[in-house]
């Protein structure tokens, strides 16, 4: 007994449905038949399901004949051979979506593209049941997996649904579509589907990347809902108008030109041309140092603006962009412009104008402060000079700045001194600043990102940064008055731990239950017995996913990484790894994207859901 299908498979180009052939296009001669078992161990109405070279099979016997499906369910993967089939229809025993079990077909009309794969069957002479495949099968199946998986991402999105996103990024991620792929369809979609800035579900994206090697396998699929998540909630349906880049002419504006031109129309806030100096940018290209010295430089023409994130979501556009390899650069580079347009300049704010006066006057100078560092060179010693950067007077520590870089210190040194002085003020932040914890992490993360502005597109228009950053540290000494406990070098708990697995655990107890202070003597333990430090990291990054984290938790995590792994002073180390343990831990909210990942994870491997133990 044969019977013959037909179905189309999901797959999105922004929406469109990309069909698969029909079944009957194919060539019933190059099908491979696959035995399965014995037809007489099938009652009537009975589904059966099945795993054939990694494609997974629902087989029913309704009616005295057999008819074989795709097992799991176009809408959330649910297992097909757990329905039940009333007057030939399959229905899925989650949502009840109908499907006509000899071809496939979905009764669901609101979603093209929900055809359930169907397989010709037959049962042979011996008594067994066999199952038709074409011989790249495993191969196909994979492709319409990929497919429907990018499908279900981008209902996930539209939908702003976590369960549907991290349905989506399971199925990928199982059929083995790479977190590349991943990341950069979110970028896409994020950039092309806001009016906002560069969001921080952009932003939470771009650290999914940068931190994936800090992260354990496990969290891999949690850390990309996360960004996911965060980009559906700062997108709608619709999208912005397509940007093109100026027409093509003989004698073509040269770089300080377009330079010269973006930083005026971001002064004059004008979000549509700026943005067409980019897209002309990366038309034509020009060197991506040069875009990026375009965006730094107007993200410090103005004062610490929007509290440092300008620079921080700029830093984090062209890590991304190098991550995705700059594939749909025009369009993700676009809402960083809004960034630089609508933040907060600080020198209208009331409580910059003090420093105005200091950082005016030494902006007059800057050409001459950075001919003089290209011209010289000197070395610094980072944790002292995070000490002077800690002092309460602006107009001092300005002026040790301007001496340093005119002896020619590198000014990527006096960065990690600010990164350093940002972790000290996160260390030493007392609890009952609750409402300011934004700030410590904006210039944790303000400094890092200074220090990789320099590192790609060094110019002595960024220098103002660093005078910006300076200031703003002294703005931050009433958030560590008290300041909070720090544990002392060599302080552990009481009692001793068997096992890495044993403490890590604890750590995990510590900060379910908020017991920040326990946790840092516990991580200054660890560090003090030398133990695996990239354990310690895939646990603090545990911590954090488990929670609904926001933004500046995955800042922190980052910048206290890649401080750790810069410095080989033992106390700066210690330091960073104390305040990221400090931020993440004082934090407290909801787990809802950490169930639906799990969920989708269950699902993904045809668990059901209602078997499910809850954790107590």
């Amino acid at each position: 007994m044969e019977t013959t299908a037909h179905g189309t498979a999901p797959a999105s180009l922004d929406g469109e449905m990309i069909p698969q052939a029909p079944r009957e296009d194919l060539d019933p001669d190059a099908l491979v038949y696959h035995r399965l078992c014995r037809a007489d161990e099938f009652s009537e109405g009975e589904g059966k399901p099945f795993t054939v070279n990694g494609s997974h099979i629902a087989v029913f016997l309704y009616n005295g004949e057999f008819q074989a499906v795709d097992n799991r369910c176009p809408h959330m993967g649910y297992p097909m051979s757990k329905g039940s089939v009333r007057d030939g229809v399959l229905i899925c025993h989650w949502h009840h979506w109908e499907f006509d079990l000899k071809t496939g077909g979905c009764f669901e009309t609101s979603g093209s593209g929900n055809d359930l794969k169907s397989f010709p069957v037959e049962v042979r002479d011996d008594g067994f049941l066999h199952v038709g495949m074409a011989a790249d099968e495993r191969q196909a199946a994979r492709q319409r997996m990929i497919d429907r998986g990018r499908y279900i991402l981008e209902q996930g999105l539209k939908d702003r649904s976590s369960l549907i996103i991290a349905k989506g990024v399971t199925a990928l991620r199982h059929a083995g579509a790479s977190p590349q792929d991943i990341i950069q369809q979110g970028l896409f979609y994020g950039s092309y589907k806001t009016t906002e800035g560069f969001s921080s579900g952009l932003a939470i994206l771009s650290l999914c990347a940068n931190l994936w090697n800090d992260t354990a396998d496990r969290d891999h699929n949690l850390f990309l809902v996360h960004g996911l998540v965060q980009i559906s909630r700062r997108t709608t349906g619709g999208s912005r108008r397509q940007g093109f880049p100026f027409p093509i002419a003989t004698d073509e504006p040269d770089r300080a030109t377009y330079k010269r031109w973006f930083r005026r129309l971001v002064e004059q806030r004008n979000s549509n041309a700026a943005q067409r100096i980019l897209i002309t940018l990366n038309d034509r290209g020009f060197p991506r140092e040069a875009i990026a010295d375009l965006v730094f430089t107007a993200a410090t023409d103005y004062y610490f603006t929007g509290d440092g994130h300008a620079l921080d979501f700029a830093n984090k556009l062209f890590e991304a962009l190098d991550y995705v390899e700059w594939q749909g650069a025009s369009e993700i580079l676009r809402p960083i412009v809004i960034d630089l347009i609508t933040r907060t300049r600080h020198e209208e704010t009331a409580r910059w104008q003090d420093s105005v006066p200091i950082l005016e006057d030494v902006f007059t100078r800057l050409d001459d402060i950075w001919k003089e560092n290209q011209s010289n060179e000197s070395s610094l010693d980072t944790s002292a000079f995070a000490q002077v950067l800690l002092g309460e007077d602006a107009g001092p520590i300005v002026s040790d700045i301007e001496t340093l870089l005119r002896r020619g210190v590198d000014p990527t040194q006096i960065c990690r001194s600010m990164v350093y002085a940002g972790a000290i003020r996160t260390a030493r932040f007392h609890l009952k600043n609750e409402g300011d914890w934004h700030d410590v992490a904006n210039i944790y993360s303000y400094a890092h990102a200074l220090y990789r502005a320099f590192e790609r597109a060094p110019s002595g228009d960024l220098l103002r940064g660093i005078f910006h950053g300076a200031v703003f540290l002294t703005y931050l000494r009433w958030l560590n008055m008290p300041a909070a406990r720090v544990p002392k070098p060599g302080q552990r708990l009481n009692g001793t731990f068997d096992s890495e697995s044993q403490m890590l655990a604890r750590l995990q107890e510590f900060a379910d239950f908020q017991k920040v202070y326990e946790a840092e003597i516990l991580v200054n333990q660890y560090l003090e017995e030398g133990r695996d430090i990239t354990r310690l990291k895939h646990a603090l990054a545990h911590i954090m996913l488990r929670e609904d984290a926001e933004l500046h938790m995955f800042q922190v995590l980052e910048v206290a990484f890649r401080h750790f792994e810069l410095t080989d002073d033992p106390e700066e180390k210690r330091m960073h790894l104390l305040a990221a343990t400090r931020y993440i831990t004082a934090q407290k909210v909801m787990k809802a994207i950490l169930w639906s990942t799990e969920n989708a994870e269950r699902l993904q491997r045809g668990d059901l859901l209602s078997e499910r133990e809850d954790d107590n």
